[in-house]
């Protein structure tokens, strides 16, 4: 092609028709640059469309972490609202007759209420999109915004723990050490049925008519409901940015 429109020109300038030549070469330019513009814009449509198949790969991955965290947070959610039952269950028994309830119950009540379990979230993908700097490849601002916050959203849902954590390691257990068979409870706990049996048996008679332990115990419940709390605001996101990302795949 190159040498037929060589060829062509030199034709031109042999017969020395200037004008036909100059429309010639004018044209040929114009050949030059649709070319480039051509190649320019198919080398456009081609790198969005591998940033689209970019996106779409991303927002299937967030998705699938997203799920497993929310399954995570579920489990850790439901076992919370179990143990603020058993508190407000607890905080009842306080200066009432316990006589007749069985101690095994009392241990697995108290195991209950001083118990914390603690959402650790999945969040690899999310801190590799973002150090990845691939983040950019999202064009749904709303599901960038909640990549860039969601450490923070988990901190905002759990920071709670560590209060409720502080008040039983510095208010309770020194309290209750000696008191109350920390043993004969822990071993309700299927990880640690291996515990051999404590060499004496808990007084819940001391323990439910001390008012100091009656205030802790409703710290502990007040806390644990503030953690319920934090933690149904933090599902709400998720369910909120699945959706999201949902209907951003639909439209890809």
């Amino acid at each position: 092609m190159i040498k037929l429109f060589r060829k062509i020109r030199q034709n031109l300038l042999m017969e020395n028709k200037t004008t036909k030549y100059f429309k010639y070469a004018i044209g040929e330019i114009l050949l030059v640059v649709i070319g480039i513009l051509i190649a320019l814009s198919i080398n456009t449509w081609n790198e969005n469309r591998k940033l689209r198949q970019s996106e779409q790969d991303i927002l299937n991955n967030l998705k699938t972490e997203l799920i497993t965290n929310k399954a995570k947070l579920d489990n850790v959610y439901q076992q919370h609202l179990t143990e603020a039952s058993d508190g407000i269950r607890m905080l009842r028994l306080f200066n009432t007759d316990i006589s007749e309830i069985p101690i095994d119950t009392l241990e697995k009540l108290f195991l209950s209420v001083e118990t914390s379990w603690t959402f650790e979230p999945n969040n690899g993908f999310i801190k590799s999109l973002i150090a990845s700097g691939k983040i950019d490849h999202i064009e749904n601002v709303e599901i960038k915004a909640f990549i860039s916050s969601f450490e923070g959203l988990v901190i905002d849902a759990i920071q709670e723990g560590e209060s409720f954590r502080k008040l039983v390691d510095e208010r309770l257990w020194p309290v209750i050490d000696g008191k109350l068979n920390s043993s004969n409870r822990v071993r309700l706990n299927e990880l640690y049925a291996d515990i051999p049996p404590g060499s004496y048996t808990s007084d819940y008679t001391w323990f439910f008519s001390n008012r100091e332990m009656e205030d802790v115990i409703s710290n502990l419940t007040a806390w644990k409901k503030d953690i319920i709390s934090d933690e149904k605001k933090l599902k709400a996101n998720i369910d909120e940015i699945i959706v999201v990302i949902d209907t951003a795949l639909k439209n890809k």
